[in-house]
């Protein structure tokens, strides 16, 4: 559901806001890339536009790990990351090069 005096955040969303707020804690906001683009955003189209799966993930990693990028399961490309000081993800790749490294790796199925 949307809560509709925000219709673009699900009530969930919304909800969380106010748990934080009333704790005191920092906003929230999704994984992005340098550039400030939303990850989420990007996948999503990407996944859409070529027809795959795509994840990014880290296993067993460390606090300043790289994480892998997998397309379809397969580690395509490694990416570094850093948090922000409300702890907030940013990855360190503008969004356009992790398109054309995701189309690279489609390619190349």
């Amino acid at each position: 559901m949307v809560d509709e005096s925000n219709p673009d955040k699900p009530d969930w969303w919304v909800e969380n806001e106010q748990i934080r707020e009333s704790m005191g804690l920092p906003e929230y906001d999704p994984a992005r890339f340098e550039d400030d683009v939303y990850v989420h955003e990007v996948i999503d189209d990407l996944e859409g536009e070529y027809d795959c799966s795509i994840q990014i993930i880290g296993l067993d990693t460390d606090y300043l790990d790289d994480r892998e990028v997998r397309v379809d399961g397969e580690t395509a490309f490694t990416i570094g990351r850093r948090r922000t000081d409300h702890g907030n993800t940013v990855y360190q790749i503008p969004s356009e090069q992790f398109a054309s490294r995701v189309k690279q790796a489609v390619s190349n199925r």
